[in-house]
This record gives structure tokens, sequence and C-alpha cells, in this order.
């Protein structure tokens, strides 16, 4: 791997100090169209969903891409779907609490220009979003949602182009801890892959495999990879490769790393990014464009988004 250019998507933004948990797709045109959360810190009243978009290496003025008065908004997911209808997921917290969150989507015809008013997407509160839906050789999209009351993985599925969805079974880990926020790949044998967020009392990442499609999930195991209850990512590059994104320490959230595997995920190749005890770098978020080049977004100190190009090699 070989890192090409990294920079922050903006220095601040006023009135709103704290920034996390950023997405992004790339748009029918090639851009780069992100979204994130933004306000005074998570779970305040006054955090808005917030974009901007990236072309020829220009990150545009951030600006807001949905805002419910008087409620914290979270957790924003982009999709582009086969027909080039940009999909936004995101959640609206109703009481004290992702729990109570509800979760909305919006569409968009123009690649992410002009939206859909809001709509609820599920009747489930504490449905969340954190890693984009997967296209299965078979065309089924699976989207990797999980139930925050629970902390289970619960994925959507759909098999009409994302027009709708249905739940499927859900990933369980043993014990009290849980494991959420699923990111999901298709192997070479049609077996799907997840990796998943630790729980409260774990210390590295989970896996859950599925032989039907999504439709069931095995019992989440343990790998050797750690984690400090913390977002990751998990992508499959167009030449077989696997790679993966997160926190490679027990505790905090002040490293940050990617690593590839050429053997499905038996072993890694780790290159640091960021290593500064006290500091946070968190919830990474990947995509490799048309292109061939892999974008790599994250929480940068808790106050920005960074942004960093990768050439898989």
């Amino acid at each position: 791997m070989e890192i090409v250019q990294q920079a922050l998507i903006f220095d601040t933004l006023p009135g709103r100090p704290s920034s996390h948990c950023a997405t992004m797709t790339e748009t029918a045109d090639g851009s780069i169209l992100a979204a994130w959360y933004s306000g005074t810190r998570e779970g305040e009243r006054d955090v808005a969903i917030m974009a901007a978009r990236c072309e020829q290496s220009h990150w545009s003025t951030p600006t807001v891409l949905h805002d419910t008065l008087g409620l914290s908004d979270g957790n924003p997911l982009l999709c582009t779907l086969p027909d080039g209808t940009v999909v936004l997921w995101f959640v609206t917290i109703q009481g004290r609490g992702w729990s109570s969150a509800r979760p909305y989507w919006r569409r968009s015809h123009d690649g992410g220009h002009t939206w859909t008013s809001p709509e609820r997407f599920s009747d489930r509160d504490g449905l969340m979003f954190r890693c984009r839906p997967l296209r299965l050789s078979s065309g089924r999209l699976v989207l990797p949602a999980y139930d925050e009351i629970t902390w289970e993985g619960l994925p959507l599925l759909s098999d009409d182009d994302g027009a709708t969805w249905r739940e499927a079974g859900r990933m369980i880990a043993p014990g009290p801890s849980g494991c959420i926020q699923p990111a999901i790949l298709e192997l070479d044998d049609g077996q799907l892959l997840a990796y998943l967020r630790t729980g409260h009392e774990a210390d590295c990442i989970w896996e859950s495999r599925s032989a039907d499609g999504g439709e069931t999930w095995s019992p989440c195991t343990a790998t050797n990879l750690p984690n400090p209850n913390a977002g990751i990512d998990l992508i499959r590059l167009v030449d077989g490769r696997l790679l993966l994104a997160y926190n490679p320490v027990p505790e905090g959230r002040y490293r940050l790393a990617v690593a590839i595997s050429d053997d499905a995920g038996a072993t890694w190749d780790t290159t640091d990014l960021e290593n500064e005890p006290g500091s946070e770098f968190s919830y990474p978020t990947l995509l490799q464009a048309r292109s061939g080049q892999c974008h790599l977004l994250y929480t940068y100190r808790r106050k920005c988004i960074k942004h960093v190009v990768i050439s898989p090699g």
C-alpha cells in the first residue's frame, strides 16, 4: 500500500466544535460525497448531518445536509444505487441516548445536490447504521444495520435494488458484551464475512459468517485483531484482497491503522496512520473508487474529518 494523499476536509466548523462518524459514496459523475455529524458534542440537540464533496482532490465547504430542529441527528450512511440514486440513511435521537434513535432515509436523483424529504425508514427504534451496503454476486443488497438496544448485528436485505428492505437473522455474540456495527463482504466461495465492533467487556474484533446470502448468521466468534470498542470498516478490493481500517489496540482510540490481507483474512499486513496517546482517531470508513484508488475517512481528534487516499498496489 502507498499513501498518496492525506488532508483534513475542513479545519473548524463555526459553532460546531465536535465532528464524528463519517460516511462517503462515489456518485455517478465520479465525485466523492461525504457526510458526518457535527455539533457541540455527541448526542446534543444541536448536532446535525453535514456534507461536503470532493472533486479533483478538492473538498467543497461543508454544508448542512439535514438538521432536525431541537433533536440530535447522527450516524449518517451514504450509498449510490445501481441507477445512480444516492441514498442517505441517518437516525434522530428521540429521548436520551442512541437506544431511542429513530431511523430515517432521504434520496437524491442528481448525485446528492438535491434531496427528497426525510421518511421513516423502519418502525424499529434503536435500528442504527454504520457501514455501507454490499451488493452480492446474486444482485441482492445487504445493509449492515444493527440494534442499539440489544447490541446485536441486524442486517437488512433488499432484492429489488433498494426499493424495499427486510430484516435478516441477527449476529449474536456470546456473553453480555454484544457486537455491533458489522462490516460485510463476499468471499470467493459466496460466503459472507462480517467483522463487528467489540462489546463493552471484550477487546477484539468479532466475526460472523453467512452461507445463505445473509439470511442467517453464525454466532459471533473472537478474532485475534484488537479492538477498543470502536468502529471499524472492511472492504474487498477489486483484485480480491481485503482491506481493513481499525484501531489495533485493546484500549483507547489513539492508534489508527489500515491492514491488507491476500488470504481472506487469515493474516494481515498493517500500516499505522496515526499513533498519539491521549488523542482520538476513530470510526474509519473505506471506499474503493472506480479509478482503483481507495479513500479513507475518519474522525480526527473529534474536531474534524480526515481524508486519506491509498493506492492499494
